[in-house]
This record gives structure tokens, sequence and C-alpha cells, in this order.
């Protein structure tokens, strides 16, 4: 996973990619550097009195488009066990700090959360679709964040309203709250509302974006690139400016009348370089 990624010019994808009935990049190679040393260790002498030269060709590298940082992501979980390069939700870093309020390693130590309301973010990374022994659909679904996982179950009416969002490697906000259940053995769990996609979250709840800027770091690169920024990720969501002061304790809020901008991860992270960004709500 990444082993061979100092070589320039080469991606992971280039590496493992097989046509139909051929070998892949790696095999090649390795076949050509055994075959290679061979030749050189044989050192065998032609009719004429010279080594043999004959050039052995190398390997084909194939024109491919690299793997997307998810499917490298997914790989390296699947091979090793944990995500080396990254993990795939760095890119909703914006979405679950915008709109969570627990981690699936807190929803794991429940009872203290009996009555909560509960906002938890991540990567659906294991599902199940079953039948009781009465005949009944239910489910099961595992949610992965930075802290860990936590397993859901899903019964009867709540599995019929959530089974289209049960899909493995979605990346979804699951809000609901704690309760106790009123039969069996009345355990706690968190009762779900509401299952959304989390790359939506952005442009469906966030009535606003805000940069703070204090007064004294104000001049024309920054809100060149602040400009910049509003333009390249153009959208519907009202963009505020607010000036602050503290010397003398005093804010400014200003709307601004030239853009509305998309309010998603990338853009955020570009704005965070230049200002603190806080969501209106």
């Amino acid at each position: 996973s990444g082993a061979f990624d100092c070589f320039e010019g080469i991606h992971r994808r280039q590496y493992v990619y097989a046509r139909e009935g051929d070998t892949s990049l790696i095999e090649k190679a390795m076949r050509y550097a055994a075959k290679t040393q061979q030749e050189e260790l044989s050192s065998q002498v032609s009719l004429f009195g010279g080594g043999a030269t004959v050039a052995l060709p190398k390997p084909k590298i194939e024109t491919l488009e690299p793997f997307s940082e998810i499917e490298k992501l997914n790989l390296e979980k699947e091979v090793v066990g944990i995500y080396i390069s990254g993990h795939p939700l760095d890119n909703f870093k914006f979405e679950l700090e915008s709109f969570t309020n627990l981690t699936c390693q807190q929803l794991n130590d429940i009872e203290p959360l009996l009555g909560k309301e509960a906002k938890v973010g991540g990567i659906i990374s294991s599902v199940e679709h079953r039948t009781t022994k009465t005949g009944k659909p239910f489910g099961k679904f595992t949610l992965e964040d930075y802290s860990g996982n936590y397993t859901f179950t899903l019964f009867s009416e709540d599995y019929l309203k959530f089974r289209n969002m049960l899909n493995t490697g979605w990346f979804v906000l699951v809000e609901g709250s704690i309760i106790k259940n009123s039969w069996g053995q009345q355990t706690i769990e968190m009762k779900i509302r509401t299952i959304e996609l989390l790359n939506e979250l952005g442009i469906k709840r966030c009535k606003g974006v805000q940069a703070k800027v204090q007064t004294h770091e104000i001049n024309a690169e920054l809100i060149h690139q602040i400009e910049l920024i509003c333009g390249k990720f153009s959208g519907n969501t009202p963009f505020y400016l607010k000036l602050r002061d503290e010397q003398d304790n005093i804010s400014l809020d200003m709307l601004s009348r030239k853009f509305r901008i998309s309010p998603v991860n990338d853009m955020v992270k570009e704005l965070k370089k230049w200002a603190e960004v806080e969501v209106v709500y």
C-alpha cells in the first residue's frame, strides 16, 4: 500500500492492472528482473567470442486513469486492515465538524447519553439484510468514523424506511435520539429519525457561511483570495464577512451582494487558510 509511490510517472492502478488473460505489471517486472539477473549470471559466450547481448524487452506500462482517493483508501483497508495514506472521511471534515455532536466511540458507551439528541456521521463499512424466524425483514449496518465504529439494528418500519440508504461505502449522517426501549429487556439505543448523505448536508442545511477576519489582517491580498475562493465555489448559499476589532471590542457583520457560495468541504478548507470560518444555521 504505497510502497512504490516514490516512483514518479507510475501510479498504483498501473502496477496491479492486468488485461484478461494477462498478468499485472508487478508480476511482469519481477519476471523481467529475474530473467535479467539470470542472463547476467550465465555469462554465455557467442560463437564469435563476444558476450550474449540479446536485450530483453521491458514490460509495457499501460496508460490508465489512477485510482480515486476513495478507491485507493478502500484497497489499503482491504489489504492491510487499516487506512494508511489518509481516511475516507477527510473529504467530509466540514460536514462532521458542523453537523454532528457525537462520535461512534461515544455511542458504544450509550447509557450516559440517555435522553439526548444524537447526530453522528461516518462511512457505512458493512451492511446485513436479514429475516427473523417469523419472516419479518430487519437489517444491521456498521457506521465508522475517526474514533471507531458502531453497529445499528433496524426492525420493522424503521428498516423498511431506511433500507435504501444502507449501502456499503456511503457517507451518511445518522440523526435521532437516545431512548430506552419499552419492550423486551428495555435496552438503551439510538432511535434513528433520519439518514442523510454527508455530501448533501452543507447545501441542504447551511443558511450561510461566515468568514471572520480581524481588522488589522485586512489587505488587498486577503480580499483577492477570498474573492477567488467565492468565485471558484459559486452556489446559492449566502456569504458573510465578519470584521472584528478586539482592541475596541467592535464587530461588523456584512452580507456579500456579489457572491453566493456552495458550502462544501473543499471550499471551507481553502477559506480556512485565510480566515476563521463559521456556519450559519
